[in-house]
């Protein structure tokens, strides 16, 4: 029989990289066989090598739900252009277009984006408009009028409907999403100096998550 190696708590945790609580916690909860040798705790290298093994296909599992989760939760495809008339009376067309569908705590939503020109903060830009529910709930600014793929950024707002400060903390909802400057993009007379989302203008899945995040904090307020 093949002697095999034996590991103390510290040298598995140098091995994977983590802190030693977080491999006593591994042990406590069962997931990583371990045996004590008095007052000694030792894990043998076919015990490691078992719990290396179902980490592994548990994080497969979990990349393949999320990765099944981002692909249902929302369903775009090229639509006709369309026109949208402000309330101030403005009219303007909106081309490249997508629509489509979008589930978002617990509920469906219909939900369409379409790019236009228009003179903001003291130059020509490209912007593009969402729609949740046929309500204009974001628009995402270029720093300049182009087609290329260029980031964008959007304002933030708390569920009051207020600007969030620069240096402020964005609600719970933008966890996982790029948040900074308005002005790192928008940079001109009257730009807002807030908080914003900055994405590429074609990431539409985080478009569409800053304008469902919006619309549900309107519903909220109303």
């Amino acid at each position: 029989m093949l002697e095999e190696d034996i590991y103390t708590v510290e040298e598995v945790s140098q091995h994977l990289k983590v802190p030693v609580q977080a491999v006593q916690e591994e042990i406590a909860s069962g997931k990583l066989r371990a045996m004590k040798v008095g007052r000694f705790v030792r894990i043998s290298q076919h015990a490691l090598a078992d719990y290396k093994n179902a980490a592994s296909a548990s994080a497969e599992s979990m990349f393949q739900n999320a990765s099944k989760s981002q692909d249902t939760w929302l369903h775009l495809a090229p639509a006709a252009d369309f026109g949208h008339t402000w309330p101030d009376g403005t009219a303007e067309h909106f081309q490249h277009v997508q629509e489509g569908t979008a589930s978002y705590a617990g509920r469906e939503y219909h939900v369409r984006l379409g790019f236009t020109v228009r003179d903001t903060t003291g130059r020509r830009r490209t912007r593009c408009a969402l729609f949740v529910n046929r309500y204009p709930a974001v628009e995402f600014v270029k720093a300049e009028e182009t087609d290329r793929v260029e980031p964008a950024a959007s304002i933030i707002k708390d569920r009051a409907g207020k600007h969030i400060p620069i240096h402020a903390t964005a609600p719970p909802e933008y966890d996982g999403v790029t948040v900074g400057g308005y002005r790192e993009i928008v940079d001109g007379p009257g730009a807002p100096n807030g908080l914003a989302v900055i994405c590429s203008s074609d990431d539409f899945e985080t478009m569409v998550k800053h304008a469902l995040i919006r619309y549900r904090f309107r519903e909220e307020r109303t």
